[in-house]
């Protein structure tokens, strides 16, 4: 009996910190906006793009592969493989206290292979995180402390391909298995010794299907514009539910089960446009249909349709120079983002800039260097403002094979 009433206080609590706010709360690891929906949505194109405001919708070219856009694999004429680190500083704050939090994460691995150059053939294997659960909250009164944290997220492995069905026109599409596990946990800790102290664990493990249809048109006669559009299906997750509730008498698990989640329509366009053959210019647009997603049956109120839009700028190197960093391209870009996160009626969005460099490490391999720096949320009423700083290095290189010689 008193296990029960610590945890119904528990809940009551952890109810009462989510929709009017409580005193003493302490950010103590993450951005607490990750424990809604599928935690915090991960969009990473390529360490090129990241540079560029995120951009590369219609980004086709040889020199990197496009995960945005699988028609962007169409001009790789070598077997090339990127992979990528990230670093990230958090220093999140709301209206009572604030914490820094740090994490390094792998920003996946993929390979663009060539098939038939003519044809625009090419494929690509893709692992790559999908989205990420990190947060650590606490609060306490005269009665007790509360905890509320959780880790995990989900991945993606996707195999896909590119084709010229005719000279202007590339089309690509991907296949994608989304999986993973978010695990949440609610730690409450009373100081009165008549009460028992207890947990309550909650891990999900997600699965499903969907795939990635994209497109790039460069058919304006001598203008150097670039248009492309990408659209990936809706699902649904299959998820696997337990629920664990322990003290410090027992541990019982309350609850398996099973349910679904929907993973919504997503549409973007982009447009790339190159000045004087070395300075490209680009925009994209990414919406997602979040609002009215089905969350084990019901519509989660804190998720609504998110935007992101951005704007990068790069300056190519110059090829056969000797001098190191005219061979080095310079990148920046601006993005902002309606995240999918609506606390209390409020929206959550973020403002970014990000500059980065290609620096090159040999004769078709590079090292990536991006920094992003922005904002999300605010400090009004029970809301968490994070200032974010990421640092980004990827490795682009490249390796002939599957090469075709013709016969003499």
């Amino acid at each position: 009996m008193k296990l029960n009433r610590a945890l119904n206080m528990g809940l009551a609590g952890l109810f009462i910190l989510l929709t009017c706010g409580a005193g003493h709360v302490a950010v103590a690891g993450g951005s607490v906006y990750s424990r809604f929906g599928v935690g915090d949505l991960l969009y990473y194109g390529s360490g090129r793009s990241a540079a560029m405001g995120g951009t590369g919708i219609a980004l086709l070219g040889d020199g990197f592969i496009n995960r945005l856009n699988p028609a962007g694999l169409a001009r790789i004429s070598r077997t090339r493989i990127s992979t990528g680190f990230e670093y990230a500083n958090f220093s999140s704050s709301d209206n009572v206290s604030s914490g820094n939090y740090r994490r390094g994460t792998f920003n996946g691995v993929a390979f663009g292979i060539p098939i038939d150059q003519k044809r625009g053939i090419g494929m690509i294997l893709e692992s790559t995180p999908f989205s990420t659960v990190h947060y650590a909250v606490e609060t306490q009164d005269e009665k007790f402390k509360q905890t509320f944290y959780g880790t995990g997220g989900l991945s993606l492995l996707g195999v896909g391909a590119s084709y010229t069905p005719f000279s202007p026109l590339t089309i690509g599409a991907k296949f994608n298995y989304l999986y993973g596990r978010i695990r949440q946990t609610d730690k409450f800790d009373f100081f009165d010794p008549g009460f028992s102290d207890g947990e309550i664990d909650r891990s999900d493990f997600y699965s499903g299907f969907n795939a990635t249809f994209g497109a790039i048109y460069h058919g304006f006669g001598e203008t150097p514009l670039t248009l492309g559009l990408v659209l990936s299906t809706p699902s649904t997750f299959s998820v696997e539910r337990e629920r664990l509730r322990s003290s410090n008498q027992i541990r019982d698990t309350t609850s398996t089960g099973t349910g679904s989640v929907d993973l919504p329509l997503a549409v973007g366009v982009g447009f790339s446009y190159l000045f004087s053959n070395r300075y490209h210019l680009t925009a994209d647009l990414y919406h997602q249909s979040w609002e009215g997603a089905n969350f084990f049956g019901t519509s989660p109120v804190e998720l609504r349709n998110a935007t992101r839009v951005g704007i990068g700028f790069e300056s190519l190197p110059e090829r056969e120079i000797e001098a190191y960093f005219k061979r080095v391209a310079y990148r920046a870009g601006i993005y902002y983002n309606s995240t999918y996160y609506r606390i209390n009626g409020t929206p959550i969005n973020e403002y970014f800039i990000t500059v980065g460099m290609g620096l090159p490490i040999g004769p078709d391999a590079r090292i990536n260097v991006g920094v992003h720096a922005g904002i999300r949320g605010a400090t009004t009423g029970i809301l968490q403002r994070d200032t974010i700083l990421r640092l980004t290095l990827s490795l682009s290189a490249s390796e002939a094979w599957f090469l075709t010689f013709e016969e003499e």
